[in-house]
């Protein structure tokens, strides 16, 4: 990667975290206002005051009489400066923790706005971990920077102020020496920092593989046990933690070289404590309180200055941090809503694919090439076909998750690419070949298209899904919880589930894409029933890998190579001795 694009991501990062912000602009200006006062009350006008009480005594000048009316303004002014400095702290903690609060809030649903928007071809090329880690590394990322600006970046300005504002007119040689000593020690931080961060971008990718891989393996725990292939994911966990390891190697020892030539710098610095020491109190005469005030103010800036390598430290991490999320945020969605993008209405449910053409993203080969199908209103259509015969590819095209490169797909005339996702989908009952279910209770699975559905509408819809007769056998009924991605139910169950959800939609047009697949024999026919009167009136596309599940269909298509090669009705095909035929014959175990 180019230095210059690294630099883009970095401003890119910079762009979502102000802009989230300035959304919350009062409780930063109150931050910048409140707690510079704050650090110069406490670490700074305190100190002076307490010099010039020290060089008020080591003059000689106060009597005993004097020494109450002397000092009393000044310990009541150091006291007051204390106790104001110590409430302003209690207020900006609050101050940057509720801001910090808001602003994490705000990013972690800019990331799942983003994310959940994306299309399925952007999701079935990442892992779902690695997912959740840039989300919580993002808004992590604000957070380290929230840390930095409130203890280092803000002190350290302070610092800078006080030094040369009240050291220079009176120590002004060891305010030069400082500053030329500062300037070396950040000149140097900031050439490192230039350096390392690619280290840290290296390093926080490796995070995110391992997160990654890690997911992968756990959410697949029942293959990787079934196969026996746990040596073998532990070695691919290996591979990836080495890598991780190896990258945060090289972070370490690029960052301990730079502390090692900072650490030359603050021993000149200390150095030039000890000469102030000598040479200011015991050739210039300068007043004892001033000497020290110098110095605590040194010390101070020391403090502070060694401060930069952590700012540039930390915020090469956050950056690093927040490179993937920044990176997906600035990604373009390859299925997004048209400008003038209006609600669906559908009135009939005619579904038109009009000369389509469509290749993977990932493809070499054409899908589709020029495909046209006319399924009429509330007609039947069942869909069967070879593997890689392109059913389930269209099926995924009428709901856009992915767009046609050439052609339209119309649903009463309207071109499904001119209207909203959102209102496409919540018209469409869509049960997939692999049914996957929330961690959440089996009503809110079943409800999960109509969260507003009563109890008695839940338990109807699980009724005709043939789901009923478990559900009732469970200990909570239906506030079982089905487990991550529903691993507490068998696949059947999990299938039943999710036609029960599709039955209490009731969507104008319904699409299944084998959902009687992992059905045994006598379930399966008494979800055909459900389903025969679920499509009864509706615009329904069935593929079907069991020929016995749509030969009750108005019309089936027979898909070969992406094209149509046969249509009609399951006696009309039967007659002709196609494909179709072959098929049925095979399965029905007429021919072998």
């Amino acid at each position: 990667m180019t230095k210059k694009k690294e630099k883009s991501i970095a401003q890119r990062t910079m762009y979502y975290y102000w802009r989230e912000l300035m959304k919350n602009k009062r409780y930063f200006i109150a931050l910048l206002i409140i707690e510079p006062i704050a650090i110069a009350l406490g670490a700074y006008v305190s100190v002076y005051i307490f010099s010039e009480i020290i060089n008020m005594l080591s003059s000689g000048k106060i009597m005993a009489d004097q020494v109450i009316s002397t000092f009393m303004p000044y310990v009541i002014l150091l006291v007051l400066a204390m106790f104001i400095s110590e409430a302003l702290w209690r207020v900006v903690i609050f101050i940057s923790t509720k801001l910090e609060t808001r602003v994490v809030y705000g990013l972690n649903r800019l990331s799942f706005d983003v994310i959940s928007e994306q299309s399925m071809n952007f999701h079935n090329n990442r892992f779902g971990g690695s997912l959740v880690s840039a989300v919580n590394k993002f808004s992590g990322g604000f957070a380290r920077l929230n840390g930095l600006l409130m203890w280092n970046i803000l002190y350290l300005i302070v610092a800078l102020i006080f030094n040369f504002a009240i050291l220079g007119p009176t120590l002004p040689a060891f305010a030069i020496c400082m500053a030329i000593l500062s300037l070396l020690f950040v000149s140097v931080a900031w050439i490192s920092f230039k350096g390392i961060r690619v280290l840290n971008e290296r390093e926080a990718n490796a995070q995110n593989k391992l997160s990654g891989r890690l997911a992968d393996s756990i959410t697949n725990i029942l293959s990787v046990k079934s196969y026996g292939r746990e040596q073998h994911e532990k070695k691919l966990y290996a591979d990836v933690n080495g890598e991780t390891q190896r990258a945060s190697l090289k972070l370490l020892v690029a960052s301990t070289k730079r502390d090692i030539g900072f650490g030359g710098i603050i021993v000149m610095i200390q150095g030039l404590f000890v000469v102030l020491l000598a040479f200011g109190g015991l050739w210039f005469g300068t007043p004892v309180g001033t000497l020290i005030l110098a110095i605590m103010y040194g010390r101070n800036l020391v403090e502070e200055i060694w401060g930069v390598n952590r700012i540039l430290r930390d915020t090469n991490r956050a950056f690093g941090d927040a490179y993937d999320m920044t990176m997906i945020l600035d990604e373009t969605n390859d299925v997004v809503d048209a400008r003038d993008a209006r609600p669906l209405a559908v009135t009939a449910g005619a579904v038109d694919f009009r000369a389509i053409d469509f290749t993977h993203a990932d493809g070499n080969e054409a899908v589709f090439d020029g495909l046209s199908l006319d399924i009429r209103s509330g007609e039947r259509i069942g869909l069967v076909g070879r593997s890689g015969s392109g059913k389930t590819t269209l099926t995924k095209l009428l709901l856009r998750f992915a767009d046609v490169q050439k052609g339209e797909i119309l649903i009463d005339g309207q071109n499904i690419s001119a209207v909203t996702q959102e209102s496409l989908r919540k018209n469409i009952a869509y049960v997939p070949q692999e049914t996957t279910l929330f961690h959440r209770t089996i009503a809110e699975n079943i409800a999960y298209g109509r969260p507003d559905a009563s109890r008695a509408e839940i338990v109807r819809a699980a009724k005709l899904a043939n789901a009923w007769e478990f559900i009732k056998d469970l200990p909570k009924e239906l506030d079982t919880l089905t487990g991550e991605r529903g691993v507490k139910l068998s696949g059947g169950q999990r299938q039943r589930v999710a036609i029960a959800r599709a039955i209490l939609k009731d969507a104008p047009l319904l699409v299944l894409d084998e959902a009687t697949a992992s059905l045994d024999t006598e379930s399966e026919k008494l979800i055909q029933e459900a389903l025969s009167r679920l499509m009864k009136g509706r615009t329904s596309i069935v593929i079907a890998h069991r020929l016995s599940t749509v030969a009750e269909m108005d019309r089936i298509i027979v898909l070969e190579h992406g094209k149509i090669v046969e249509d009609g009705s399951h006696v009309e095909l039967l007659k002709r001795g196609g494909i179709y035929a072959t098929l049925w014959n095979k399965q029905t175990g007429m021919i072998e």
